[in-house]
């Protein structure tokens, strides 16, 4: 590993493993970090931001596998490692982890498969969209939209108009464009033409909470834009159309 000290949330009903853990992956050079269960796991996501979670599947209140969806749904791009006493291993394929100890292993076992998946997380981000413009004259829904973003592991710069965007491109490198379609002055539709114009391989996503299917015929949405969106939406939602496109790079004129 680099310098950098991966931050680990482990979680375990059973208090002495859980101590036990914490304490082996904090000596190896880990930052970990302990939660007795589902819920204050959620609680501790909710205030710091973590690389990895690791977590035993048979916990009362919130089970593993209800964890795991929850993360998934909130925090999509946190690997999640399973750890558990009981065998059922089509459980724990359908649930989709991404890595799987059997009660007892031992430490390098463990060590070797957070290596892996860490690993594994950082050959997949340099081949995402990592630079995101997003382009809304809803000061709240652009800050929060960003905010989720960069929670992400994604590098959002914000904008409140079409304008703005254009200059934003003509200055500087991005991997996509998420734009609103309902905008003062330059609507997302012209936005959308004229960056495909200056930038053909640019992705654009538009969202909008106002347009109807006669309007998507008229405008043609599908066939401008990469994605589309309609508000309000997850943010799960939005990582999975970004997650499916590639970095193909505006800001250098075609």
């Amino acid at each position: 590993m680099s310098n950098y000290k991966a931050k680990i949330l482990v979680v375990d009903d059973d208090l002495n493993l859980l101590d036990l853990l914490v304490d082996t992956l904090t000596s190896i050079g880990y930052q970990a970090i302990g939660a007795s269960g589902g819920v204050p796991a959620l609680e501790k996501l909710t205030s710091e931001k973590f690389d990895l979670m690791i977590t035993d599947i048979k916990m009362p209140q919130l089970n593993g596998i209800s964890l795991l969806k929850k993360v998934r749904r909130h925090y999509p791009q946190m690997p999640v490692l399973f750890i558990t006493g009981v065998d059922y291993p089509e459980v724990i394929g359908r649930a989709t982890p991404d890595g799987f100890l059997a009660k007892p292993f031992r430490i390098n076992h463990i060590e070797e498969l957070i290596e892996n998946t860490l690993k594994n997380k950082v050959d997949a981000l340099t081949h995402q969209i990592r630079k995101v413009l997003v382009v809304d004259d809803d000061n709240t829904f652009r800050e929060m939209l960003s905010d989720s973003l960069r929670y992400n592991e994604y590098s959002p710069c914000a904008v409140s108009s079409g304008q703005q965007a254009l200059h934003e491109l003509e200055n500087g490198q991005v991997d996509a464009v998420v734009a609103d379609i309902k905008m003062p002055q330059m609507d997302g539709i012209t936005l959308t033409k004229k960056i495909k114009e200056k930038y053909p391989q640019l992705p654009v996503i538009l969202i909008t909470a106002f347009l109807t299917q006669e309007d998507m015929e008229k405008q043609a949405v599908n066939e401008i834009a990469d994605g589309f969106l309609e508000k309000p939406f997850r943010i799960e939602n939005i990582i999975k159309l970004l997650n499916g496109l590639s970095p193909r790079y505006g800001g250098e004129k075609t």
